[in-house]
């Protein structure tokens, strides 16, 4: 499932990096709409993220959802992680039914005739490819939050900065609410059916605030500390440290905006 998460995260990422660097002719690839994780907040759901209708772009609360929910899974691979690593530095000392609880992944029958010996190197072979799945996940997991971050500065910035609502009383600029999603659409010309627009061309002016609302709330100092704890403890041994703590700081600074 990450991976197709993060193999989704990774074509919208280039989408946005591909499209005009002026906002004006920006492709925007979700609405300011934070519905999606506003209704999920809370412990975590076992159901589907409801299923979006093709002629209509879904929301941010799928990014922001999704953002959250890759930090917990983050934590729970990183505990994992951790665990087996220990465990492999001292295979030896496990109890004996752990060993055998390992052992019969590698050997489902016939582990009690084997030598202690014969065990402990099953044991290993074992947290060896524990370990090697939890790090495979922890890369994934790293990957789709900053995507997702990046993702979410950029609407934001769109949104909050750049985008003038269609009930605003300066008309000669009301068409700029019309996201130019010209070159997004033509990568989907097989699809004469499908318009990226139709979804994003009304914003109101209740919209941009609202979105502004509930970013705070859904962008709060808590899910913050997670992001920077994260890249903390992982994302320091990679080239790309800090950058999570510059998409927070910016996305941050956006919030802080006022439009009035």
């Amino acid at each position: 499932m990450q991976q197709i998460c993060a193999n989704v995260m990774e074509y919208c990422q280039s989408l946005m990096l591909q499209s005009s660097p002026t906002f004006q002719n920006a492709v925007c690839l979700f609405t300011p709409s934070l519905s999606e994780t506003i209704n999920r907040d809370g412990p975590r759901q076992d159901t589907q993220v409801p299923v979006v209708p093709y002629w209509r772009l879904p929301g941010l609360g799928i990014i922001v959802y999704l953002l959250k929910q890759s930090a917990s899974d983050f934590f729970s691979y990183y505990d994992s992680h951790r665990r087996s690593l220990n465990k492999l530095q001292n295979v030896e000392q496990l109890p004996p039914d752990e060993i055998k609880e390992l052992c019969q992944s590698v050997m489902p029958a016939g582990v009690d005739k084997i030598s202690t010996a014969q065990k402990c190197v099953l044991a290993r072979r074992r947290l060896v490819k524990l370990i090697n799945n939890r790090a495979k996940l922890l890369s994934l997991c790293s990957f789709i939050i900053e995507t997702c971050l990046f993702l979410l500065w950029r609407h934001l910035e769109y949104y909050l900065l750049h985008c003038t609502p269609t009930d605003s009383q300066d008309s000669l600029f009301a068409s700029r609410t019309l996201f130019k999603s010209r070159r997004l659409q033509d990568s989907f010309s097989s699809e004469p059916n499908l318009d990226f627009r139709s979804g994003l061309a009304v914003v109101s002016q209740h919209d941009i605030d609202q979105l502004q609302s509930d970013a705070i709330n859904a962008f709060g100092e808590s899910l913050q500390k997670k992001l920077l704890d994260i890249e903390g403890l992982y994302s320091k041994v990679r080239s790309r440290y800090s950058f999570i703590q510059a998409l927070v700081r910016r996305i941050r600074g956006l919030l802080r905006i006022s439009r009035s």
